[in-house]
């Protein structure tokens, strides 16, 4: 079931009129260590392979019911971006680490929430951020060594 998102008007900021404090570009070269890779790849490669990216949610989709422990359902949102993390990239984290992926993403800048929807998809709550901001978010939170086990 999915909440109707009245009057939402939400647009994927732009450049220069987003909020963002870095963009792709400021990070492309950023090291992403991964137990996958004979070499630890770069996020530029971890974005060729296709395996990681973003996308805006559908406004139908801003808000997602949540259950508590006794059933009682909520909603979480709004949500505004998709990210979606496939298998060339889950050794870059560990789903069991120090700081979890979705924890660390959520601590960058401009983000407001992000729910670890299942193992490929996290729903992200940044609304003055662009998809390059984002990326570069993404980014930051995928370089710090908490989100992996340790070597």
């Amino acid at each position: 079931m999915t909440f109707p998102a009245p009057d939402d008007d939400w647009q994927r900021p732009q450049r220069p009129d987003c909020a963002c404090r870095e963009h792709l570009e400021d990070v492309q070269a950023l090291v992403i260590p991964s137990e996958d890779w004979d070499e630890d790849p770069t996020f530029e490669d971890l974005l060729a392979t296709g395996s990681l990216g973003v996308r805006p949610i559908d406004p139908k989709e801003r808000f997602v019911p949540v259950f508590d422990e006794h059933g009682h359902e909520s909603r979480l949102g709004p949500i505004h971006w998709q990210m979606g993390a496939a298998d060339e990239i889950y050794g870059c984290y560990a789903d069991d680490a120090e700081l979890p992926l979705d924890r660390s993403i959520a601590a960058q800048p401009g983000v407001d929430l992000v729910e670890w929807y299942d193992r490929e998809e996290f729903l992200i709550g940044a609304p003055g951020l662009c998809d390059s901001g984002l990326l570069a978010a993404i980014a930051r939170a995928m370089h710090d060594p908490r989100v992996r086990a340790p070597r």
